[in-house]
């Protein structure tokens, strides 16, 4: 929808005071604020046609304007993102995102340690799905034998690790072990793991047939971390009390809706993982997210990456008021930092 210049301006500012007061914006606000350039009577009539058009809301014990979900989405899309000057400038701010990780630590640290982080940085609650299993890329195993089983180790190309001891018929020795594990190390390394088999896979040469079994059985091991996912798809949350400072949330019906949503991991992981997209923010403004139960919220999502493909998501929860521009450039300067870092990793 096209909108005048003027009532451009008078959206993205009644917007931006919304956010930084939390109080409805009047026109005589306004026209301090754009230091008499319009008058107030312009103003007004300004502000009800936005109101008209559903941009803005009237509260009936107020005076002054608030945005609606509409005026926001257009804010965000027409405003913020159109505006990579101010994007930049936002984002130069910042500096460098430290992150209190370092590059031997595992990558549930890593990402644990990173949504803390990222909480600070916005002040809102912060999300991170780690990888899952099903989109990451073999990497290496290990075999070990012990006196009464062995144990499988798995790495993948974004870091993660999965153990499993197992049992098998034959008697192999640490060789056999060793042999096998060069064979599948050599071979498999760099294929998705649910695309792995032995029959597209594997060639083995006419010494190593006796060793067929026993590659079948590791095979299985492997494609068993793909039927494993939610041991792997995990989330990691920080930050969910700093939702409840806002004043919007006063209201205990508010709040009981919020933490019925945030009590739910499996829901924030579809949630986050569904609306991430590769190369760009994504915001979702209320019930864009999860219908009513996510009325007075948005999310600001992104993705990670690890050796250029998708490796998990990035998500930033707030109330509808939250500081977009802040959150945006944020997110944006993070994921990219969070993805240097694992690509250094592996």
């Amino acid at each position: 929808m096209k909108i005048s210049s003027r009532k451009k301006e008078i959206l993205k500012q009644v917007i931006i005071n919304f956010i930084e007061k939390a109080e409805p914006v009047s026109s005589q606000m306004l026209a301090e604020i754009l230091k008499n350039e319009i008058s107030s009577a312009t103003i007004r009539k300004e502000m009800a046609d936005l109101e008209e058009m559903g941009f803005l809301s009237h509260p009936h014990t107020s005076s002054g304007r608030i945005p609606t979900d509409t005026g926001y989405r257009y804010y965000i899309d027409n405003v913020i993102f159109n505006d990579e000057k101010s994007l930049v400038e936002q984002r130069n701010q910042f500096g460098s995102l430290n992150l209190p990780v370092s590059r031997d630590m595992d990558l549930d640290t890593i990402l644990q340690l990173s949504t803390e982080a990222l909480s600070k940085f916005t002040n809102y609650l912060s999300m991170i799905v780690a990888p899952e299993i099903n989109q990451s890329k073999f990497r290496h195993i290990e075999l070990l034998k012990f006196d009464s089983d062995y144990l499988f180790v798995l790495i993948t190309d974004s870091g993660r690790v999965y153990k499993k001891r197992f049992n098998i018929e034959g008697g192999y020795n640490d060789l056999d072990l060793q042999r096998v594990t060069n064979i599948l190390n050599t071979q498999a390394r760099g294929k998705i793991i649910k695309d792995i088999s032995f029959e597209n896979t594997v060639k083995i040469t006419e010494n190593d047939k006796y060793l067929v079994f026993l590659i079948n059985k590791i095979i299985n091991l492997i494609k068993s971390c793909e039927e494993n996912l939610n041991s792997y798809n995990r989330i990691f949350i920080r930050g969910t009390f700093s939702i409840f400072k806002n004043p919007e949330f006063l209201d205990f019906n508010k709040v009981k809706k919020i933490i019925d949503v945030l009590e739910n991991e499996y829901l924030l992981m579809k949630i986050l993982s569904n609306y991430s997209n590769e190369n760009e923010i994504n915001v979702k403004i209320g019930d864009e997210i999860y219908g009513s139960d996510t009325n007075d919220l948005s999310l600001v999502s992104s993705k990670y990456k690890v050796k250029g493909s998708s490796a998990g998501s990035i998500g930033v929860l707030g109330p509808k008021r939250m500081n977009y521009l802040k959150v945006i450039s944020i997110l944006s300067k993070f994921s990219n930092t969070l993805t240097e870092l694992l690509n250094y990793k592996t």
